[in-house]
């Protein structure tokens, strides 16, 4: 916990330097003067990558029963004053080693926090804080994950005052975590002061660390000039020097900057990130759909010239090119994006119409058996679809089939449309068949699509017999195609056959407003039914029945309904009535 002080300065509230604050007279680095006003956010995962040495890689000249008395004393010691510690461990002074010292450090879980930093302050004094590199890396991380950073800050100064050795790992340990706490410019300053202040001059590990804090954690753009600088400052950038900045340029849109040093990567002979991969193609896409989306247009013949946005109807492939050119490089590395990228990527290529492309980028998916490929194959067949591209469509539809894949009803829908508006009702019925073995049930789009191809061919038997299969599996057709049948039956003298039809979608429509509770439309549905000479069939009286039931009314229901079965001449349409 950070407190404040009289005068507003933070002041240390833990325990790690407790017993030497009164022979040390520093105070917060000057890179802590300007408090960083934002809250930090919880990082709720651990870094694996500067975590400590285990037991087993410490030397065995260690003895564990130093370790565990050493423990159990300060185990059991009740919570006083740290200068207790001189006379508890009076005997394992000339004991003291970083070894020890790292092992007594790792048993924080039965020290408690406090007694864990009491002791670290304690062993520091006896060896004037001369510790081995691993001890104060320790407790750096130590420090780190529970946000003690003015802790921190006093480890680097207590050890440096002392002569002892910071190295450079400590600094980009204690760059993360200020970086994940969300207070870059502390992480920031501690870089600049790194070199000036303590004469430790930069690795990889910390200029990584830094491009990190800039690119990822940084919110402005403001810094991303200076993480470029710090990049060109390293001399063998490797793998995730040139991974950080291209996630930085790329999220401030320094597009032709991430191309020159994505270039220089391949030219080095390094592979990128996944991370970066995903942010290099996925922005190059959103770029590309933001350029398809608006256009600006330029209006001159006004009194003063203005400038208006118009939807971009022509292909824009600015962006997307470059975004090829990035997965067909990190692919020749043995890397690919994520599934969500490459399914980003096709979509943008089948919107633009590159179809081609598309099928390409497929390819190279299939290969490589990803999650992505079904997804991708409903993608590209829609497009070749949509343009009319039978022959590839039929191809990847066919396989897709052969490689075990199940189609989504959109793929099925795209295909059948794109037959049906070609006048191929074979090959349409082959696709409808092969739907309905693989247990894939049709919609009204499907129907819709058989029904209007059959009645352009005049085939009004196929026409009707699909407009009555779809009523059967309760699907409504639209009024324009219910009509299209309707007009066909009677050009061809099928006025039984209209007359069914008719009868059919009125008891459909009378059990869905019986399903649905609308009993006054659905009495006034049963008088219409009866004044055409309609009877409802079986399942339609048992749902009206169930629906006037479930309201407390089932005894006029089925005074209505006997009075229906019985045909009486006198019963007027007026006289069918439910009181409310």
């Amino acid at each position: 916990m950070i407190l404040r002080a009289k005068h507003g300065a933070p002041a240390l509230s833990s325990n790690l330097f407790k017993i030497i604050r009164s022979s040390l007279n520093a105070s917060s680095f000057s890179l802590y003067s300007k408090p960083y006003l934002t809250t930090p956010k919880p990082t709720p995962r651990r870094p694996t990558s500067l975590a400590a040495r285990t037991p087993s890689q410490i030397s065995e000249t260690v003895s564990s029963s130093d370790v565990s008395l050493i423990c159990s004393l300060l185990s059991t010691q009740t919570h006083e004053s740290a200068i207790n510690l001189d006379n508890l461990l009076e005997g394992f002074k000339e004991k003291l080693n970083s070894n020890l010292v790292l092992e007594i450090l790792m048993n924080y879980k039965q020290l408690g926090r406090i007694k864990t930093l009491e002791f670290f302050s304690w062993a520091g004094l006896q060896m004037g804080f001369q510790f081995d590199d691993c001890v104060v890396e320790y407790v750096a991380d130590f420090l780190g994950r529970r946000k003690l950073f003015d802790d921190m800050k006093c480890l680097l100064a207590t050890v440096f005052s002392y002569k002892g050795r910071v190295s450079c790992r400590v600094f980009s340990i204690c760059i993360r975590f200020l970086g994940r706490q969300g207070r870059v410019r502390d992480a920031l300053c501690l870089f600049e002061e790194m070199e000036s202040k303590f004469r430790c001059k930069p690795d990889n590990f910390v200029y990584n660390n830094m491009l990190y804090v800039l690119c990822k954690k940084e919110r402005s753009e403001e810094l991303i000039d200076f993480a470029l600088m710090i990049f060109r400052k390293i001399k063998a950038p490797d793998t995730y020097s040139y991974s950080n900045i291209l996630v930085g340029l790329c999220k401030f849109g320094r597009f032709e900057t991430a191309f020159e040093v994505f270039g220089e990567m391949h030219r080095a002979g390094l592979v990128p990130t996944r991370s970066a991969v995903n942010t290099l193609v996925g922005q190059l896409c959103l770029l590309s759909a933001k350029e398809g989306a608006v256009q600006k247009v330029r209006v001159k013949d006004a009194y003063r010239p203005f400038t208006i946005l118009v939807p971009n109807m022509g292909a824009n492939s600015g962006a997307i090119q470059p975004a090829v050119g990035v997965f067909l490089a990190v692919h020749e590395m043995g890397l690919l994006p994520s599934a969500f990228v490459i399914n980003q990527l096709i979509s943008e290529l089948c919107r633009l119409g590159k179809t081609q492309e598309a099928v390409n980028v497929l390819k190279v998916v299939e290969d490589r058996k990803l999650s992505c490929v079904e997804e991708g194959y409903s993608a590209v067949i829609q497009a070749l679809c949509e343009y009319r591209l039978v022959e590839e469509a039929s191809y990847l539809f066919g396989r897709m089939l052969s490689r075990g894949m199940k189609p989504k009803l959109v793929i099925y829908n795209s295909v059948i449309s794109m037959l049906c508006k070609l006048g191929s009702l074979d090959d349409a019925k082959r696709v409808f068949e092969i739907m309905n073995k693989k247990r894939c049930l049709p919609d009204n789009l499907t129907y819709s699509a058989l029904i209007h191809a059959y009645a352009d061919a005049m085939n009004w038997e196929t026409a009707y017999g699909s407009l009555i299969e779809m009523l059967g599996l309760g699907l409504s057709p639209h009024f324009h195609t219910y009509s299209l049948v309707e007009k066909l039956l009677r050009e061809h003298g099928q006025l039984d056959l209209c007359f069914k039809l008719e009868q059919k979608l009125d008891s459909q429509i009378l059990q869905k407003l019986c399903k649905a509770g609308e009993l006054e439309a659905a009495c006034e549905k049963l008088k219409s039914m009866v004044e055409k000479g309609f009877y409802p069939s079986g399942y339609v009286r048992e749902a009206f029945e169930h629906a006037l039931r479930k309201c407390g009314k089932l005894n006029i229901a089925r005074e209505l309904l006997e009075k229906i079965d019985g045909r009486m001449v006198d019963c007027k349409p007026d006289e069918i009535k439910i009181s409310s």
